[in-house]
């Protein structure tokens, strides 16, 4: 009995330390991607003049509206979902390349190719959508009502079946932490490894860029649509046998330190804005 409660213990703070490390990545790597997004949308607005005033959870142009063209709308609100298209390209070959090895950044390449990507593809539906961001590139090109729908349904479709191509990189992180995975656990490695720190990063997302409009709060709920897939496809996958060293799971304090670092230093620099 004893024994029996020791191993469930040592189950649990396997999983919270897999899940921590987990999510500290998902934070800082989203980080580095939506100041590359909002970086490339300040430098096309630059090339038009436009000023701006930049904040922890926004770029707010300061134009009239007569002063915007279809070439400034178009590359403006375009430039950030297309370099992140580009970053997404090259955290996929980062993440494809080192996936035999272990060891936590292969997993901060990885959470970066979902938010990249997402920043692409999640721009496009909720754009379409709800016409704001991507969408008023959309707009402007006087795209119908059935495009939109076309284009968010290709968008949504894309996302899944990144969730399913990518499903065997997410259980090959495994090897950081184990040194061979079953089928049988498969789901609780996905919900501990990918889709609790998903749930815990939005969260704390959401409350350091607070307030937030439909559309950033929409594009922060598509990457669900990457990971739920994995957990239908993880099933088709054999025994995966890694190395034998032996693993030890404990939580990174150096990750959790930067996460909160970078998080604190990032809503602390951009609490009063700056005008461009």
């Amino acid at each position: 009995m004893i024994r029996m409660c020791i191993f469930a213990i040592m189950r649990i703070s396997n999983s919270i330390s897999i899940s921590v490390n987990s999510t500290a990545l998902y934070l800082i790597s989203y980080l580095m991607v939506f100041l590359i997004h909002q970086a490339a949308t300040v430098f096309a607005a630059v090339l038009f003049d436009f000023p701006l005033e930049i904040n922890y959870t926004s770029i707010n142009f300061l134009v009239y509206k007569y002063a915007w063209t279809f070439d400034s709308v178009k590359i403006i609100f375009s430039t950030g979902p297309v370099i992140c298209f580009l970053l997404s390209v090259f955290m996929l070959v980062v993440s494809i390349k080192f996936k035999e090895y272990d060891g936590y950044l292969k997993m901060f390449f990885l959470w970066g190719f979902v938010h990249s990507i997402n920043l692409f593809l999640g721009s496009a539906v909720a754009g379409a959508l709800l016409g704001e961001g991507f969408g008023h590139v959309l707009i402007w090109m006087f795209m119908p009502d059935t495009g939109k729908l076309i284009l968010t349904l290709s968008g949504l479709f894309g996302l899944a079946a990144i969730g399913f191509g990518i499903t065997k990189l997410f259980l090959l992180s495994a090897n950081t932490y184990y040194n061979k995975q079953e089928s049988a656990d498969r789901k609780a490695y996905l919900f501990q490894q990918v889709l609790l720190p998903y749930i815990i990063g939005t969260m704390v997302i959401i409350a350091y860029r607070f307030p937030l409009n439909y559309y950033e709060i929409l594009r922060l709920l598509t990457p669900l649509i990457i990971i739920l897939p994995s957990f239908l496809n993880s099933d088709s996958f054999t025994v995966f046998y890694f190395d034998e060293n032996p693993r030890t799971i404990k939580v990174s304090s150096s990750l959790l330190a930067a996460a909160v670092i970078i998080i604190i230093v990032y809503r602390v620099l951009l609490n009063t804005p700056i005008k461009i």
